[in-house]
């Protein structure tokens, strides 16, 4: 088996026909791919669709599990992706939608230059106004240190799941984190500068539970790879954990630099002299 689609799904079969759809129109032959649907206890008729769509799909394999509910999505990537028998690896949501090429081109980018871990496309939001296409940056070593330079979804090399990486579930950007632990697991990426797959906007994203919890969710992040950050970085990670007044959040979506961490620092300390000097 080439490669293995796991799809972590909670109450999705609305966007169904449209997944699948964008499934059964790529470019690459499904022969050699997985689909392994993992249903974390969906009371809609999610599990129908997919039954439905196990019949039409020419893929080799169409599994279907479902296991207790943890309303954890990353740790029911982990359940589908302990299941995967495939080469490569590639986790989408079930709102997603893959233009024509997405597979073909990212499966012979891994196949062909082997030096290659982890690939990622472009993307285009939708859902609000007439969306937009995201052009991503070329990624670069200390990317991921401040930002999450990486899309929703990117293929990876199954070498990468035998090697320890996977989802936490203690933090909203479960991504982040998980391409943080590839990087110091040792990958290489490489992106595709093209738009080939569709990320949709709506009220139900879990990205906006993220959103809410932003400074939690990357504290976390820096405490769980504690080697990947640096010393003062990890320290305002503690410190806004422990709700100290100078480990803010900073803007979200972004981690501060030591820089900015000893800028919050003097801040701090002007306030206090301020407030003594009352």
């Amino acid at each position: 088996m080439q490669l293995s689609i796991v799809v972590p799904n909670y109450e999705y079969g609305n966007f169904a026909d449209r997944f699948f759809g964008s499934i059964a129109g790529q470019t690459l032959a499904l022969d050699q791919v997985e689909i392994v649907f993992v249903d974390d206890g969906s009371r809609d008729n999610s599990l129908e669709q997919a039954h439905r769509w196990a019949q039409q799909l020419p893929c080799a394999n169409f599994r279907i599990l479902t296991p207790s509910r943890t309303g954890k999505p990353g740790l029911v990537r982990n359940h589908g992706l302990e299941h995967a028998s495939g080469e490569l690896l590639l986790c989408l949501d079930p709102d997603d939608t893959l233009l024509p090429g997405y597979l073909e081109r990212c499966v012979t980018t891994l196949i062909h230059d082997t030096s290659i871990d982890v690939v990622y496309t472009d993307y285009r939001e939708v859902g609000v106004g007439d969306g937009r296409d995201v052009r991503l940056p070329d990624f670069k070593r200390g990317l991921l240190r401040t930002q999450n330079a990486l899309p929703p979804s990117a293929m990876i090399r199954r070498s990468l799941w035998d090697s320890g990486v996977r989802f936490r579930d203690n933090t909203e950007y479960e991504d982040w984190d998980f391409w943080v632990q590839c990087q110091m697991a040792g990958a290489s990426f490489r992106r595709i500068p093209e738009v080939l797959f569709e990320y949709t906007l709506h009220d139900n994203n879990f990205s906006h539970h993220a959103v809410r919890h932003d400074g939690h969710a990357k504290a976390r992040i820096v405490l769980n790879n504690p080697d990947f950050f640096h010393p003062e970085v990890r320290r305002w990670a503690d410190s806004y954990l422990r709700g100290r007044l100078h480990g803010q959040a900073m803007q979200r979506g972004y981690i501060p630099t030591p820089s900015d961490v000893k800028k919050l620092l003097m801040d701090v300390e002007t306030r206090v002299r301020d407030l003594d000097a009352q």
